[in-house]
């Protein structure tokens, strides 16, 4: 995802970053050498509902409520999609892997469509973008 893109600033939000991010950037030039990293700066971060469980220090050193840059993020987006995915692993337990991966992007595909869908009734204006103009005069 990395690979060509002019972002600078990364923020990754894992439940348990505090471990994960320890050899983080050997495991990507050990995978990815042709990925240049040099020019990015890397947060990582624990969303905010996993963030109780974890110490003191952790709650300190990764939480978003003190992160700059994040505004009032709270690091869960991602998790949301699983409830609605949840009954997709019932028809696809007894497929094969090529089969149970399509049917799991299909099912993805249309769960993020759904979301995108909803942003015009959160952002109206952003749907309208030809008459927006007309009605901001």
């Amino acid at each position: 995802m990395l690979k060509g893109v002019a972002v600078r600033n990364v923020v990754i939000s894992y439940d348990i970053a505090c471990k994960w991010s320890i050899h983080h950037l050997q495991r990507i030039s050990d995978n990815h050498p042709d990925l240049d990293i040099g020019h990015l700066r890397l947060s990582y971060l624990i969303p905010k509902f996993h963030l109780p469980a974890h110490g003191i220090s952790c709650q300190t050193d990764y939480s978003f409520n003190y992160a700059k840059g994040v505004g009032r993020t709270h690091g869960e987006t991602v998790e949301q999609g699983w409830a609605n995915m949840n009954p997709t692993a019932l028809s696809t337990r007894e497929m094969g892997p090529g089969a149970r991966h399509l049917a799991l992007n299909d099912s993805w595909s249309g769960w993020n469509w759904k979301k995108i869908l909803g942003m015009g009734i959160t952002f109206p204006y952003a749907t309208l973008s030809s008459t927006a103009d007309s009605l901001i005069r």
